[in-house]
């Protein structure tokens, strides 16, 4: 409870005053980064969605409403917008960025089944191309 009081003052602070927005910005800016490089998976496309996302909610921060929705809520709808425009989506599901483990090293995680009826021994992996990653290609049972 303590932090959505903060976050409101925190808010109605930089409503007043632009140059308060710098709190918000240091709360919120690591957790809008790694959602954004959860989908581009490339660090200087993430930094420009990441300081986009930030400018339009600092231009448009007269719009937000405390009474409808949180200010991390209303900043995820921006970052969602902002991946949109790219061809993007921030999908609910999707875990963030591992700090350890397969991706962190650079190599793909092992093939796992998304669908129960999707057996992952008829998952075969294609010839690699220069084009990007390794495709897999699924057959159903």
């Amino acid at each position: 409870m303590a932090e959505i009081v903060d976050e409101q003052q925190l808010v109605r602070a930089a409503k007043r005053n632009p140059e308060l927005f710098m709190g918000l910005y240091d709360r919120y800016f690591a957790w809008v980064y790694r959602l954004v490089y959860a989908r581009t998976r490339d660090q200087a496309q993430a930094e420009h969605v990441t300081a986009e996302v930030f400018l339009s909610a600092l231009r448009h921060l007269k719009r937000y409403d405390p009474a409808r929705q949180r200010f991390s809520t209303w900043l995820r709808e921006i970052t969602k917008t902002s991946l949109s425009a790219r061809g993007l989506t921030l999908r609910s599901d999707r875990k963030l960025p591992p700090e350890s483990g397969y991706e962190a090293a650079g190599r793909p995680a092992p093939i796992r089944p998304r669908l129960p009826t999707l057996s992952a021994t008829a998952a075969m992996p294609l010839p690699p191309s220069e084009e990007g990653p390794g495709i897999v290609y699924a057959l159903g049972r």
